[in-house]
């Protein structure tokens, strides 16, 4: 039976509405596919649903081929009717308001049942994708952000293994460019440390770019400085704050190296998770001078992690760079406000003072700050080039063998060493041995409670007198608790 009197505006509307719905069962099989081909769940579950997928997408594929093949003949139709009405002149024809009537409430049958098909297999397929996605929705999503976030920490550790190559060669080369300019060659020490950490950025680079980023081992990376606020701490007999000791009034050299031991206790407190440096400010009425106090090693590891006082950052020291730990004192310094004109004091036990040497002798770190003193004990420091302007004493015990790491400033030369002069003019004090540490007690010798203690019974003649009494150390020392405040800041290390 033929159908007389089309409404032709319906049946346009039809045929857009099928073409409407072809078009999305197509859309949604392309967009589906690639996401579950693609996703990363693993075992027969997760097979069996990509297999099944494959007929569940063929079906809508060949839902939308017939939506399309039927917005097609319904088109035709409108067509053929465009044609046969063409040359009416618009009279009524016999029976034409019973045709039209019959036709129209034929078509709206036919776009009703139409719609209402397209719409139930639309739903059906909605049900369907709900079903399955409330199954593995989740997983997916997750597996995808999963993905994701492998895909970024690989891109960043292809990156950062590839930075810490180039950095370890520009390290390197550094030693060599500072031999032309100064005529002095690097050490054996800085050549070994920095051959050595170069040759662990190799390592990491080659695991890192065989594994495609997504293992970076981290071995002797010394990362990127992080410093927490400064919080203030008590001074003399105050009490402690937050488990915070307080800082001992700076009144003699023995009560200054005290700071470093109470950073020392900081690792680990409240805001000081990793490790900490006290930062003391002494105001007798001209102005505050400051003394910056660094604690040493705390850890012995040499994969990165977040305390910068560990292995990685004594080799960083070693090979005359500055050290994540270095560029995280010089954060914490910037965060405290010391004003760049006011003077600063550098002290620092074994890694600390391996620290504070190679801040004093960076030509930028003294453009920010004004450096006029380093105390140093327990450290290597012969070969760390701080400018002869910088009052600077370093302290041994006899039997510590730290402090004797740089060979005495030793290069390489012919079969053996050659010795070579300090590349500073620190005056260097060696101490009579702590009490009760004999020759082979290496711990006993190094440590700084020792070193705090021979200071105390020595610092009032010879060479420790003449420096406490030197006008720029004057600048720091003072008995009256009332001139003085401190704080305590919290450093670490990033990957």
């Amino acid at each position: 039976m033929s159908l007389h009197g089309m409404d032709l505006e319906q049946g346009e509307h039809l045929a857009k509405e099928l073409s409407r719905a072809s078009r999305r069962f197509a859309q949604l099989s392309g967009q589906l596919t690639p996401v579950i081909t693609a996703s990363p769940w693993r075992g027969p579950d997760g097979e069996q649903f990509r297999s099944d997928w494959k007929a569940h997408s063929r079906m809508l594929l060949a839902t939308s081929e017939a939506l399309r093949a039927a917005s097609d003949a319904v088109r035709e139709n409108v067509r053929q009717q465009q044609d046969a009405s063409s040359g009416r002149t618009g009279d009524a024809q016999p029976g034409g308001s019973q045709y039209g009537s019959a036709s129209t409430t034929l078509l709206d049958t036919l776009i009703e049942g139409a719609g209402g098909a397209a719409g139930d297999l639309w739903d059906g397929t909605g049900e369907f994708i709900d079903t399955v996605g409330g199954k593995v929705g989740d997983t997916v999503g997750d597996g995808l952000g999963w993905l994701g976030g492998r895909a970024s920490e690989a891109t960043s550790n292809l990156a950062d293994a590839g930075g810490d190559v180039l950095s370890g060669l520009r390290d390197v080369g550094g030693l060599g460019w500072d031999f032309l300019r100064t005529g002095e060659p690097p050490s054996v020490t800085e050549l070994i440390a920095g051959g050595t950490v170069l040759l662990a950025a190799g390592v990491n680079a080659s695991v890192t770019l065989s594994s495609a980023g997504l293992l970076h081992p981290h071995l002797l990376d010394d990362g990127s400085p992080v410093a927490g606020d400064p919080q203030t701490v008590g001074v003399g007999s105050d009490p402690a704050q937050d488990g915070h000791r307080s800082t001992p009034v700076p009144s003699s050299l023995a009560q200054i190296m005290g700071g470093v031991t109470a950073a020392y206790d900081d690792g680990g407190k409240s805001g000081t998770p990793d490790a900490a440096i006290r930062i003391t400010a002494v105001d007798k009425g001209s102005g505050p001078a400051y003394i910056v106090t660094i604690p040493g090693t705390s850890e012995w590891n040499v994969r990165s992690g977040s305390n910068p006082m560990d292995t990685v950052g004594n080799l960083s020291s070693a090979s005359g760079t500055m050290s994540t730990a270095s560029e995280a004192v010089q954060l914490a310094m910037q965060q405290a406000g010391i004003p760049s004109d006011a003077p600063v004091m550098l002290v620092g036990h074994s890694q600390g003072g391996m620290t504070a040497a190679n801040l004093a002798a960076d030509a930028e770190f003294r453009g920010h700050f004004n450096v006029t003193n380093v105390l140093t004990y327990g450290s290597p420091i012969d070969s760390t080039p701080i400018p002869g302007g910088v009052n600077t004493l370093a302290l041994q015990h006899p039997f510590d063998v730290v402090p004797r790491l740089d060979l005495g400033n030793s290069k390489p030369g012919g079969p053996g060493l050659v010795g070579w002069e300090s590349s500073n003019g620190a005056t260097v004090v060696t101490l009579p041995s702590p009490a009760g540490a004999g020759m082979g007690d290496v711990a006993g010798n190094h440590d700084y409670n020792a070193y705090v203690a021979s200071v105390e019974a020595n610092e009032s003649s010879g060479a420790l007198a003449a420096y406490r009494n030197h006008p720029s150390t004057q600048a720091f020392i003072t008995a009256d608790p009332r001139q003085v405040t401190s704080t305590t800041s919290g450093i670490g290390r990033k990957e």
